[in-house]
């Protein structure tokens, strides 16, 4: 037999083999299994053999234990014990892919389904992914098809798979359709479901290799149970009209993807039995009358089909040279593999019952990335917030309040412009600066402007009182510093409660004047700073908390409690992780938050408030991190489930290099109460960088906590749940009395100098001096 005779009956042979598709199992605990692969290995010479199951075993002990650090040799370990008395080429299925010459290892199928699909969680909850696997999909035509199929089989989001297509594969085939040389003259059915063999053997794979037509048209949408989606990627004009006219008969939906602009056509005729084909573009057009036509003769209904407007220019030129300089329509590999994932997306959310409408969509990535840039656009809308005091509203509410008589000894507009821009430089939540300051005539008047505080997070601006206090004891500290003495009085009218103090300018000490404390603190005022930088946890002397103690307790019923051990630390790490992850889940609570962060050097110097991103020492994970929870509706679906539990990381690593975690609290909830605790909690933090402590607000959570006290007005049903879960555990960390205030929570460390201190509006922008 010469050469040409061998490689002939080779071809032949070849052909054969080929056309098997279905890979065999054998499972080594079965003596009959035991035997016929025996028998396998003896008779297919150059079987390859690939045997990874301990990898498989590790992987899946990993997975199953995803807060555990597990090491290669304890896995090693692990999986040992996990197989008992079981020897491991007994443990499994052993897979034969005759086609390929391949006999694999694998899990046996409720592990191999488990672990594959293990990282689609909570893209896909387990729920969903049970409800997607009993499951079928029929798809027609084998190029947009075979990329469809695939994907479905690679997400699992499908428990059955239909194949039809009669078509074999051709070298032209090869710019769309992921395969091999060696396969050319393969049929494009078998191809496929040889493909989805070897992702995952135990998916079930239905194979109509010569295509479906009208004897068994009805078996492929209804054998072995209806379809419940149909995806029509096939050529044929005719045989797309009957596909639709059979599937509304049995309330079957199609969906068609045609790879030009990825246009998306969903046609619910489960929904909507008696819905016109084609949403009625191509009337009343019978299947026979087109069914001989040339693929030229084919073009005025594709357009109709299609939609001339829709297609893009390069499509639009190409049907024009068709059967001209060019056989057939074009489509492209990228777009096929686009269009292919697209439709596969949507097959799963109609299973899912998500997407439960027809319509026509394009989802065209030259118009989601054009090649010109697009304009800049906010990822968040700006929320109402209450408006802000005006100079003029300022001078009246000035003069109810004093009757408009100047004072004796006034401050001069040096002075003012001096102590205020110290003041300034008071902590706020957020570098939200919620203070406006008045020169007239002759006193200072401090208000609260709420329009700078106001949020959920905030229970009625109560934390923004708090700053306005810290900025008033920066004032008080400054001025004693200079010699100068001074009234405070807070609050002088209830009936203006923003109007939080009134400054005047004193001759001399006496009854009416701020007493002193620790004036030489005043050197620290422009030099203390938030510090969120991490470093190892260190024990402080006792020294330090008293001396912290010792400064709270300097304003009247002001008291700080702190956590030292690891145990309660790890506790109130969980707790304030749940705040956090409260605040990031709840759409208002989100948008606040953001709406504080800057993210870019000129946006920061802009408005020169709230949290630039560089100053929150965020590793590039934490920062792509933080980034991602601007996306308020994946947040969104993370609270349909109650996962989020990923959002309590960043909790747990800023407790993790604390030695404390302190509370300040006053007796009592208050306007007046929360202006002293700030007072309170500047005189604590001036004394921690005396000592070269840093201080770091973590204070979502008691804010969140005071809300709930007062009927959780604001927040949803879940996240009242939450808190008033995690209430009882905060209260036996820091016992108290019910009725007290809990002004500041923050975490107390030594660490490094920030990387840079957060920038404050100027004088000129936050006091306006009166003409008179």
């Amino acid at each position: 037999m010469d050469t040409g005779d061998r490689l002939g009956k080779r071809l032949l042979e070849a052909r054969y083999e080929c056309e098997a598709w279905r890979p065999q199992l054998f499972r080594l605990g079965v003596s009959e299994d035991r035997r016929s692969l025996s028998a396998l290995l003896d008779e297919v010479p150059g079987l390859q053999v690939y045997d990874a199951l301990e990898e498989q075993l590790i992987d899946l002990i990993r997975t199953r234990n995803p807060s555990e650090r597990i090491s290669d040799l304890a896995a090693r370990e692990r999986v040992q014990v996990y197989l008992g008395e079981t020897p491991p080429d007994e443990y499994g299925v052993w897979v034969y892919y005759p086609w390929a010459a391949r006999l694999v290892h694998l899990l046996d199928e409720p592990e191999f389904v488990e672990l594959r699909t293990n990282r689609n969680k909570y893209k896909l909850t387990p729920e969903e992914q049970a409800r997607l696997a009993k499951k079928r999909v029929g798809v027609v035509g084998l190029s947009v098809g075979h990329s469809v199929a695939t994907t479905m089989a690679l997400e699992r989001s499908v428990g059955e798979i239909r194949l039809a297509d009669f078509d074999r594969l051709d070298l032209s085939n090869l710019n769309r359709i992921r395969s091999s040389v060696h396969n050319l003259g393969v049929s494009k059915v078998l191809i496929t479901a040889r493909d989805i063999a070897e992702i995952d053997p135990f998916l079930k794979v239905v194979l109509y290799p010569v295509g479906v037509h009208d004897d068994n048209l009805s078996a492929f949408l209804l054998r072995g149970g209806k379809l419940d989606v149909l995806i029509d990627e096939c050529d044929s004009i005719d045989i797309k009209l009957k596909l639709r006219v059979t599937a509304r008969l049995h309330k079957i939906p199609v969906l068609m993807e045609t790879s030009d602009r990825s246009l998306i056509d969903v046609e619910r005729f489960d929904l909507e039995p008696t819905r016109p084909i084609f949403h009625g573009l191509v009337g009343n057009i019978e299947p026979e009358r087109i069914a001989n036509l040339s693929t030229e003769e084919k073009i005025p209904y594709v357009l109709k089909i299609i939609g001339e407007g829709t297609m893009s220019s390069r499509m639009v030129s190409s049907m024009i040279e068709i059967e001209s300089t060019i056989k057939t329509w074009p489509q492209l590999g990228s777009c096929v593999v686009y269009g292919g994932g697209a439709a596969a997306d949507i097959v799963r959310r109609m299973n899912l019952g998500q997407m439960n409408y027809s319509g026509r969509f394009i989802a065209d990535i030259e118009n989601i990335v054009p090649n010109d840039p697009p304009a800049a656009a906010t990822m968040m809308p700006e929320l109402s917030r209450p408006p802000d005091w005006t100079a003029e509203a300022m001078e009246r509410v000035a003069d109810e309040v004093t009757g408009g008589s100047p004072t004796a000894l006034g401050w001069s507009l040096e002075q003012a412009r001096e102590l205020v821009a110290i003041a300034a430089r008071a902590p706020s939540g957020g570098n939200c600066q919620p203070w406006r300051w008045l020169l007239r005539g002759g006193r200072l008047f401090l208000f609260h402007e709420r329009a700078r505080s106001e949020s959920l997070a905030d229970f009625r601006a109560l934390g923004g009182v708090a700053a306005v206090g810290a900025a008033a004891e920066s004032f008080r500290l400054a001025a004693h510093a200079r010699g100068l003495e001074l009234s405070l009085a807070a609050f002088p009218r209830a009936d203006v409660p923003d109007l939080a103090a009134v400054f005047e300018l004193l001759a001399g000490p006496g009854p009416a004047a701020e007493p002193r404390w620790r004036d030489e603190l005043a050197g620290a005022l422009g030099l203390r700073h938030t510090n969120r930088k991490t470093s190892t946890r260190e024990a402080l002397d006792a020294g330090n908390y008293a001396a912290l103690q010792a400064a709270a307790g300097s304003v009247a019923g002001a008291q700080l409690q702190f956590l030292t051990g690891d145990v309660d630390l790890a506790e109130v790490a969980e707790l304030v992780g749940i705040g956090d992850q409260l605040r990031l889940l709840d759409d208002r609570l989100n948008c606040d938050m953001f709406r504080e962060v800057r993210w870019t050097p000129e946006e920061a110097e802009a408005t020169r408030d709230g949290i630039f991103i560089d100053s929150l020492e965020l590793t590039p994970a934490d920062r792509a991190g933080l980034s991602m929870c601007r996306r308020r509706e994946a947040l969104a679906f993370l609270h349909t489930f109650g996962g989020g539990r990923g959002l309590r990381k960043s909790a747990a690593k800023a407790i993790a290099s604390a030695s404390a975690v302190g509370l300040l609290t006053m007796p009592r909830i208050g306007a007046g109460e929360f202006f002293r605790g700030g007072q309170a909690l500047q005189r604590m933090w001036l004394v921690a960088h005396t000592l070269g402590l840093a201080i770091y607000p973590m204070s979502t959570l008691p804010y969140m906590f005071l809300r709930l006290r007062h009927g959780g007005e604001g927040l949803c049903e879940a996240h009242v749940a939450a808190l008033s879960e995690s209430r009882p555990r905060f209260t036996r960390l820091f016992p108290g009395q019910p009725e007290q205030a809990e002004v500041l929570l923050f975490r107390v460390s030594r660490a490094e100098a920030p990387t840079l201190q957060s920038l404050r509006r100027t004088v000129d922008e936050i006091l306006h001096v009166s003409p008179t």
